[in-house]
């Protein structure tokens, strides 16, 4: 479709799939796996069709760039430094964020599906994009599924928009309930809790910091935990609890067949594809 006007308030419907197959030709002409290529496209997306733009495929641009920099291994081997039935710490070794987050998630799912909680540190990572898509992961089956971030101090490209998200199983789990929090909103129990998970898990260091002026360039560290209510005896008063708590989103959207896109971002993308000669129709 052709943008009829240059307002950069306006949202351009794409066709997922189209979107889907260039973000991962493009990161695989920077060396990425095609394998790990889909997770970041579906992590993107899943951004942009919650209108979390700031996090979505308008950013790939800057993560394509870091790439030709140095500043993110496309093809980062994600090592996992020590390991408990209940814990991890992995290492994401200057990678996609997008990449080690949801390895990690899948990980702490496992955990939690055989002793009731899994908990997983990541360390030396690039930013994720949306926390709340991560933590989704887990609501999608039938998980407690949180996600806290500690980033580097000062300077004034911003990693993550919102420090925690959680994301609540819903009955059917069709349409998981996601919050996200702003660090100076956290309250006292869960501040702790992201100290915590910041600092290390099972004796893992954090990362070193040193904010840089490129966002994707910067180092960040994670927390995922996943709660089975099955397995931790309680399930019906956890998921009275969970209920209770207000979401900020939910996302029954997700399995929208176009994705709604700003102008500037579609028009950007529509010229990367040109440079491949990868047609779309934006």
């Amino acid at each position: 479709m052709e943008p009829s006007s240059s307002d950069p308030t306006l949202i351009l419907e794409v066709d997922r799939a189209t979107l889907h197959q260039l973000i991962v030709k493009l990161l695989q002409r920077k060396g990425m796996f095609a394998a790990e290529g889909e997770i970041v496209a579906e992590r993107m997306i899943e951004a942009d069709l919650l209108q979390r733009f700031g996090d979505g495929t308008g950013t790939l641009t800057e993560y394509l760039d870091a790439m030709d920099l140095g500043d993110i291994d496309p093809r980062a081997r994600i090592i996992i430094v020590s390991e408990t039935a209940a814990t991890a710490v992995l290492d994401g070794s200057t990678g996609m964020g997008h990449v080690a987050t949801t390895k990690a998630v899948a990980m702490a799912i496992e955990k939690a599906n055989a002793v009731g909680i899994g908990t997983v540190f990541v360390k030396n990572s690039r930013p994720c994009g949306d926390l709340a898509g991560i933590a989704s992961l887990a609501a999608k089956q039938g998980l407690f599924g949180l996600v806290t971030t500690s980033f580097p101090e000062g300077g004034n490209a911003p990693v993550h928009n919102h420090d925690v998200a959680w994301s609540i199983p819903s009955p059917d789990q069709s349409t998981p309930r996601i919050h996200r929090q702003q660090s100076q909103n956290i309250d006292a129990s869960l501040a702790i809790l992201c100290s915590v998970l910041s600092t290390g898990l099972s004796g893992a260091g954090a990362s070193p910091r040193k904010r840089k002026a490129v966002r994707a360039a910067n180092t960040v560290d994670y927390g995922i935990i996943a709660v089975s209510p099955d397995k931790i005896g309680t399930k019906e008063a956890f998921m009275t609890m969970c209920q209770s708590l207000s979401p900020t989103a939910s996302e029954s959207s997700l399995n929208e067949t176009t994705v709604p896109l700003k102008q500037a971002d579609a028009s950007q993308l529509a010229e990367l594809a040109t440079k491949i000669k990868f047609p779309v129709s934006w």
